[in-house]
């Protein structure tokens, strides 16, 4: 049954009740006090930024700072152009301490079941180990050429 929204507080109850298909994990508020930090251990400690806002729930993975990528615009272009083939999860750029940073996220209905936010952080946690290993691949092959 799904609550009437999801907040910080039912969200951290949720992410430390161990839910199965995430494993081993630490929750946390972050300093801010308007988003959880959910650090998946079984996951090299990948931590899944959860932040509740109205109507909708953001999880957002950040991946390398944009300034580490060898010929950003081709990158870019790359990541535009097979965006749709990660499921529930999109690439963005976002500005933190003034400094431009890949991340990926994804976005669920505050009003969603347990089940599906767990599955979202899940697949999102999945989606930006993948995402990390393409962008050291990425690296690599620019640095060579």
């Amino acid at each position: 049954m799904p609550l009437e929204t999801w907040n910080l507080t039912s969200l951290t109850e949720l992410f430390a009740s161990d839910p199965e298909a995430l494993g081993d994990v630490d929750v946390s508020i972050v300093e801010t006090g308007d988003v959880i930090r959910v650090t998946l251990k079984e996951r090299g400690d990948l931590d899944v930024l959860v932040a509740p806002g109205g109507d909708q729930i953001l999880a957002s993975v950040i991946l390398a700072p944009a300034e580490s990528i060898p010929n950003r615009a081709a990158f870019d272009r790359m990541v535009l152009s097979t965006h749709k083939l990660v499921p529930l999860s999109t690439f963005g750029i976002v500005t933190i301490d003034g400094e431009e940073w890949y991340e990926l996220f994804g976005s669920l209905s505050a009003r969603a079941r347990a089940e599906e936010m767990v599955e979202e952080v899940a697949v999102l946690a999945a989606n930006a180990v993948d995402a990390a290993n393409m962008i050291e691949d990425w690296k690599k092959r620019e640095t060579a050429r």
